[in-house]
C-alpha cells in the first residue's frame, strides 16, 4: 500500500511530466483501486479523466496527415529557395559595390600622383603655326564637303 504522501509526490511529478512509465502504472493502480484516501478523491476524478481510454482515429487521417506534412515540406524548402535566392542577390549586390568602389578609389589615386603635363608650343614662329592650322583647316573642310556631297547624291537617289 503507497502512502498518501508519495502519491501527492507521484502527482506532482506527473503533472510536471517526469514521472516514469513505472510510477505513471502505480498512479493508475491506485486511483482504480477502491481503497483512495479522502483527500486525494477530487484528484481520482482528474486524473482518471486524464487517463480514459483511447480517442478512435477518423478514417483516412493518415492519409491526410501524410499530404499536409508534404505540403508544408513543399512549401518550406520552395521558401528556403527563395531565401538563398534573395541572400546570394544581395551578396553578389554587395560585392559588386565594393569591387566599383574600389575601382573608382584606384583611379583617382592614380590620376592624383600623375604630375600635369604642361603644354609646350609646337612652333617657334607664329607664321609657320599659322600656316598649319589653315592646312589642317582646309583639310577639315574638304572633307566635310565630300561627305555632304555624298549625303545629298544619296537623298536624290531616294527622292527619284
Amino acid at each position: 500500500m503507497i502512502k498518501t504522501e508519495d502519491i501527492k509526490r507521484l502527482l506532482d511529478r506527473y503533472y510536471d511530466g517526469t514521472t516514469t512509465e513505472e510510477e505513471e502504472k502505480a498512479l493508475r493502480t491506485y486511483f482504480n483501486g477502491s481503497d483512495i484516501d479522502a483527500s486525494l478523491r477530487e484528484e481520482s476524478v482528474f486524473f482518471t479523466a486524464l487517463q480514459s481510454s483511447e480517442c478512435p482515429v477518423p478514417t483516412r487521417m493518415e492519409g491526410r496527415l501524410s499530404r499536409q506534412i508534404s505540403q508544408w515540406n513543399n512549401i518550406e524548402v520552395a521558401t528556403q529557395r527563395t531565401i538563398r535566392h534573395i541572400n546570394l542577390r544581395w551578396v553578389v549586390g554587395i560585392a559588386a559595390s565594393l569591387l566599383l568602389l574600389f575601382a573608382t578609389g584606384t583611379i583617382v589615386y592614380q590620376h592624383e600622383n600623375e604630375s600635369p603635363q604642361t603644354e609646350q608650343d609646337t612652333y617657334t614662329n607664329a607664321k609657320d603655326a599659322y600656316a598649319e592650322t589653315s592646312r589642317a583647316l582646309m583639310k577639315f573642310s574638304k572633307s566635310l564637303n565630300k561627305g555632304i556631297e555624298a549625303a545629298e547624291n544619296v537623298t536624290n537617289k531616294t527622292r527619284d
